[in-house]
């Protein structure tokens, strides 16, 4: 009996911290997977990669030295798959590589999209052909570049039912397919957006199981401010990157921390004497607002949490102490 072709697909997402290769077993009938591995891009690489992303000014020169990084780690991660999976080269038909995207503009005056890797030399190395550069031909023919998932999801998931399939990567985008309609789009920011509030505003490099979320309560205003993008005003399907949802795009008072929190509401942490009785002059919301921030603050003393509203009740003689004081 004939051994099914082998295909290899390698990537890296728009955390850049990581490249993902995966295996599979390909024939007409039916797909299954052979193994995966995964390479971990080192922080000084990330970072190098994470700033030509974010637009940073960057020559040439510098440009295709990072490329050629980048390079190395798909092929890394492909040579640590097959010794892995202990097959030999010669048995993998083709490899698809995706790369690394640092800039996607399907939609300006003249459309591109910019992903590192070089497939010249992954090919010249293992032997094998390499397919790349897909969001670009998905461009020229009319597309929006991706969300590519979209073509794997119709033929894996398929059916005479409906279904939708949503992927939460750096970029939230999904598949929506019934019968013979399908719908692939992005869909918004997901990790992307909280990986770099992580990085820059709670110094930590992304929130592992989501576990910082899962504390936090929504800040509506802010959310309804993002929500006023243009992006999320254009019709379907369409797709987006880094180059819209990066640091600019998180409203400033969200990035000045807990000092921001507290400007805005006015709460402040001091050890004043007098917090139980400023409590008694301050209106609902707010004082909803400050148990808010009493949450957010870990191993803070309840008593050393004081509240200043925007309107006092009354002025009087204690009133006037307590703003001295605080």
């Amino acid at each position: 009996m004939p051994t099914k072709d082998i295909y290899i697909g390698t990537m890296s997402g728009t955390s850049a911290d990581a490249v993902e290769s995966c295996a599979l077993n390909i024939d007409n009938k039916s797909v299954s997977i052979i193994g995966s591995y995964s390479t971990k891009i080192t922080s000084n690489d990330q970072t190098k990669i994470l700033n030509l992303a974010s637009g940073m000014t960057t020559t040439a020169q510098e440009f295709g030295e990072i490329n050629q990084l980048c390079t190395r780690y798909f092929l890394k991660s492909i040579q640590g798959l097959v010794r892995k999976n202990s097959f030999k080269h010669s048995r993998v038909k083709g490899i698809g590589l995706s790369g690394q995207t640092v800039w996607h503009a399907p939609k300006s005056k003249h459309p591109f999209s910019i992903q590192l890797g070089d497939p010249n030399y992954i090919s010249h190395t293992l032997g094998v052909p390499v397919v790349s550069d897909f969001r670009n031909s998905h461009i020229v023919l009319g597309g929006e570049g991706a969300p590519l998932t979209t073509y794997f999801h119709h033929e894996m998931f398929k059916s005479q039912k409906s279904r939708l399939i949503i992927n939460l990567g750096g970029i939230t985008n999904f598949t929506f397919i019934k019968r013979s309609f399908v719908l692939g789009s992005d869909a918004g920011p997901a990790n992307a957006l909280m990986d770099i509030y992580c990085q820059k505003v709670l110094k930590k490099k992304f929130d592992k199981g989501g576990l910082i979320a899962a504390k936090g309560d929504i800040h509506a205003s802010s959310v309804n401010e993002m929500s006023k993008h243009s992006f999320f005003q254009k019709k379907l399907p369409k797709s987006t990157g880094k180059e819209i949802f990066n640091l600019n795009f998180i409203p400033k008072k969200l990035l000045n921390g807990l000092e921001g929190l507290f400007n805005e509401h006015q709460m402040f942490v001091n050890k004043v004497i007098c917090t139980n009785y400023a409590k008694t002059l301050i209106v609902t919301e707010v004082d909803n607002l400050s148990k808010a921030g009493l949450n957010i603050i870990k191993g803070s003393n309840l008593n050393e949490i004081g509240v200043i509203p925007k309107k006092i009740k009354k002025i009087g003689f204690f009133e006037k102490l307590f703003h001295i004081f605080s």
